[in-house]
């Protein structure tokens, strides 16, 4: 399925939204909140581009929840790893 979409950031964020890979993710989220802060500036206060703005609030908005979800399941993940190894306990 082709999707026309009439900003880049569009195409960047919903890229973003669908990425499964972690290690991509991160880069994606990247790219899309460049784009995101590209055309906020373009629109600036223009009356024109307040539907837009608001769309862009918004996608900002879940780029930040995708954020979070990353950095808890990177320390999940670190938390895991550095807690010390119980040591076997043995009935006598």
């Amino acid at each position: 399925m082709i999707l026309n979409w009439r900003s880049e950031w569009q195409r960047l964020y919903v890229e973003a939204l669908v990425e499964t890979n972690t290690s991509k993710l991160v880069d994606r989220i990247a790219r899309a909140e460049k784009a995101l802060r590209l055309r906020a500036e373009e629109l600036g206060m223009s009356s024109e581009g307040v539907e837009e703005s608001r769309a862009i609030s918004d996608a900002e908005g879940g780029l930040a929840v995708l954020k979070r979800e990353i950095e808890s399941q990177v320390s999940d993940i670190t938390t895991d790893r550095l807690e010390p190894a119980q040591a076997p306990t043995y009935a006598n």
